[in-house]
């Protein structure tokens, strides 16, 4: 969601910067001199942590606007300027682009909102730096986008009804006087990327107001302001009669946390679109579905990440943008199989790959940081760690050192070979160095060639894991978008303790578990 800059007019009124400027995804662009950057500049000023934002956004006014809008601390908070494509943790803009209506300004950086004021009169550049509250959240990220806002009152103008049909846009409006002219800029499916919407300018009638359009085009994009330049809609659109024509279309777009599929119109078989899926974490992923024979293309999604926009492109043409929000969600759920057992070996964590793992996770979705002492894990989705210590000295040499009592053959494996039963026969996650060479499918827990079909890997009376204590499972807790956990051998004060394994799982309470 690129951001478009523009030429440095000095006589445009800074009320009404966003007529005629280019809609890109969600957002309309702002002027020149827009800029986000890590280091922050003079008159600096704090936008601490709000809350999480909201998915899918609140509507109206719908679109970016709608994401972090419930932080605004004033009645009928309405938008009047939206940025996006940004990065860094703060914000720098010149004065002369802030709206002069503008009250305060959010940002959102991943799944979380920071909210900042604007001052009465500012001059030179103004910077806002995020910062946390409290602690939360605890890990700032970058922003991706900052929305202007000023204070409705008690009977804000508002657009309560928007249908599109082929042939017109109709909307009804609150709070608006007749005859007034409203701003609707529409998108059109055949226009390129880089182009700006049509302008249309509809007068009130009986708080009802009616956009013709050509009837051959897909509009795909529609943003409603005043003339005070507030917000007042700011959607993604689909017509219900789609297509409009004989050009290539999307006529409609079904959202799960496992998928999605897109009805598409006048597009052959077998071809392919370009789909562009952005996660409330701010993550992108590309992903190019071919089109079957009912016009049906399927994107399988990971499951656990929720979307919350989707772009939809074929042969460069923009079919589709919008923010989205899957059917299912939350998608933040623990997938049913996952079983995945780590060591530390070379002075690392590493995941037993011979476990019972289920094809669906994948270990490089969790974050691990540090060693045999204590050990925080970080994933995208619920999930909880069982694990066990010893507190014993015992060279064991389970972490690729001197070969001890049969677990460590000393010699360097590559990540490619971290669990492969070396020459001398000793597999040093379940043969516990009995000297017998066991194929792959013996590997769970093989102690002197009795199988303890045991999900924690308790070998405990020989090898690897003699002497090692099972500890309580641990359960992530959500932190700043992702889920955390934490485990220790420092437990009941002894601090010469050891990790040996652990475990990722799902909670006992988790639906899906």
């Amino acid at each position: 969601m690129p951001d478009e800059t523009n030429g440095t007019d000095s006589s445009l009124d800074r009320r009404n910067v966003l007529k005629g400027l280019t809609v890109s995804g969600a957002a309309i662009a702002g002027l020149s001199g827009l800029s986000a950057s890590s280091v922050a500049q003079e008159s600096t000023l704090p936008a601490p942590f709000c809350e999480a934002a909201s998915l899918p956004p609140v509507r109206p006014p719908g679109g970016q606007a709608g994401q972090c809008i419930n932080c605004v601390p004033c009645d009928n908070p309405i938008a009047v300027k939206l940025v996006s494509g940004l990065s860094g943790t703060s914000y720098t803009i010149d004065s002369d682009e802030i709206p002069e209506n503008a009250e305060h300004v959010t940002f959102k950086a991943g799944q979380n909102c920071f909210l900042g004021e604007v001052p009465e009169n500012p001059t030179g550049d103004v910077t806002w730096q995020l910062e946390q509250d409290n602690g939360q959240p605890p890990k700032l990220q970058d922003i991706s986008n900052a929305t202007f806002y000023t204070c409705g009152g008690q009977n804000p103008p508002t657009v309560d009804d928007v249908k599109v049909t082929c042939d017109k846009i109709t909307f009804t409006t609150s709070n608006i006087e007749d005859v007034t002219t409203l701003n609707v800029a529409v998108k059109f499916s055949d226009q390129p990327s880089d182009d700006p919407p049509e302008d249309f300018t509809p007068t009130l009638e009986n708080g009802q107001a009616t956009v013709n359009l050509p009837g051959n085009r897909d509009p795909i994009h529609v943003t409603i302001t005043d003339q005070n330049g507030l917000i007042l809609f700011d959607e993604g659109v689909t017509a219900s009669d789609a297509p409009c024509g004989d050009a290539p279309a999307v006529t409609g777009v079904t959202v799960r946390c496992a998928s999605i599929t897109i009805q598409t119109a006048n597009i052959q078989e077998g071809e392919p679109l370009d789909v562009t899926v952005t996660f409330s974490d701010d993550s992108q992923k590309p992903y190019t579905p071919e089109v079957d024979a009912n016009g049906v293309a399927e994107v399988t999604l990971p499951g656990y990440l929720d979307p919350e926009f989707l772009e939809v492109q074929y042969d460069g043409q923009t079919l589709f943008e919008g923010f989205v929000a899957a059917e299912d969600a939350p998608c933040a759920k623990c997938p049913p199989d996952l079983n995945i057992a780590f060591k530390y070996k070379y002075g690392t964590w590493w995941p037993d790959t011979y476990d019972d793992i289920g094809e669906e996770v994948d270990p490089d979705v969790f974050s691990i940081d540090g060693g045999r002492k204590e050990v925080t894990i970080c994933g995208p989705f619920p999930f909880a760690v069982s694990y066990a210590t010893r507190t014993k000295k015992h060279h064991d040499g389970c972490d690729g050192g001197k070969h001890h009592d049969g677990c460590g053959d000393g010699k360097h494996h590559d990540k490619k070979k971290k669990h492969h039963d070396d020459k001398d026969g000793h597999d040093e996650w379940n043969s516990c160095g009995d000297g017998k060479h066991h194929e792959k499918k013996k590997r769970h827990n093989d102690c002197d060639g009795k199988k303890k079909h045991h999900k924690h890997h308790d070998c405990k009376s020989c090898g690897c894991f003699k002497d090692c204590e099972e500890q309580e499972p641990v359960t992530a807790e959500k932190e700043d978008g992702q889920y955390c956990a934490t485990i220790s051998a420092t437990t009941d004060g002894k601090k010469n303790g050891k990790i040996c394994w652990f475990r990722l799982h799902c909670p006992e309470n988790d639906v899906n578990g």
